[in-house]
């Protein structure tokens, strides 16, 4: 989620693919086509080659989610798009949690509020996708984590959980969420590759924190 580029083409190679993200995956997928330069139509039948490449069924709209990725602004974040972690993240963390999972999905939204979130330091975060990241269930993530997070003042939602429809299809549950603690980008821990979990025991797991 953080570097999409590589989630890309992590998918291309038919890495990491979870069909309860589909539509997000084809998403992220039109956008890269599109940044490639393809039409329309070449972006069509790249997705649809690349599902039956990996015999993966696309039950979706694909031009509806052509659509969206056309209208999207903002580029896919490469190479370019570090996130660097401070001991004073960390003790924010550890003040607040115990737990592994806890803290993981912490370090996880504090990585992605440092490229996401906006000058009021909100954003906008789809739990499925937050899930599928660190590989966590559903239910457990909203109804359990998030909420511990909330609970101690973390982050809070700026309004009720919105459900957007981009396809009478689908609908993709997206939680719009502010940071409570700093999020300079700064420190010596760097996310690499995607890998929160490798993140994760760098600064916890070696510490004995």
């Amino acid at each position: 989620m953080i570097n999409e580029i590589l989630e890309v083409q992590e998918y291309l190679d038919g890495k990491n693919i979870n069909k309860k993200c589909l539509y997000r995956t084809c998403f992220m997928l039109a956008k890269w086509y599109k940044q490639q330069g393809l039409s329309n139509v070449e972006i069509r039948e790249k997705i649809f080659e690349w599902g039956q490449k990996y015999n993966i069924y696309i039950k979706y709209n694909v031009n509806s989610i052509i659509y969206q990725a056309l209208e999207d602004k903002h580029r896919l974040r490469g190479d370019e798009s570090v996130v660097k972690i401070s001991q004073g993240d960390i003790d924010e963390i550890v003040r607040r949690f115990d737990s592994v999972q806890c803290r993981k999905v912490a370090l996880a939204i504090l990585c992605y509020a440092k490229l996401s979130a906006d000058r009021d330091n909100e954003f906008n975060v789809s739990a499925l996708a937050l899930s599928n990241w660190l590989n966590i269930n559903r239910g457990n993530m909203s109804g359990r984590y998030i909420k511990e997070l909330i609970d101690f003042e973390y982050i809070k939602k700026v309004e009720t959980s919105k459900t957007y429809s981009w396809d009478s299809n689908v609908k993709s549950n997206t939680m719009n969420l502010k940071i409570l603690v700093p999020i300079e980008n700064k420190g010596d821990y760097v996310l690499v590759k995607n890998n929160i979990e490798n993140l994760y025991n760098e600064i916890f797991e070696k510490a004995k924190l």
